[in-house]
């Protein structure tokens, strides 16, 4: 019965494309993520990323840091 549906329908193409471009983008991160990211001080760098402080929000929102890293107003 669904082959039957599915050797009629017209649309076939797009379950294809999407998968198609599934896969292109996953290959891309992951030629990003192993051959563009071969320096180590770009990698530290995005790793140091989170404990960044953003002094812009942090003026911003009026919040001052505690020694222990915790954020008070």
């Amino acid at each position: 019965m669904f082959q039957e549906f599915y050797a009629q329908s017209e649309h076939l193409i797009w379950p294809l494309v999407g998968l198609l471009f599934f896969v292109l983008f996953f290959v891309g991160v992951l030629a990003y993520v192993f051959l563009g990211l071969r320096d180590q001080d770009k990698v530290d760098e995005i790793a140091a990323l989170p404990l960044a402080e953003d002094s812009a929000t942090d003026n911003l929102l009026n919040v001052s840091r505690q020694p222990d890293g915790r954020a008070h107003s």
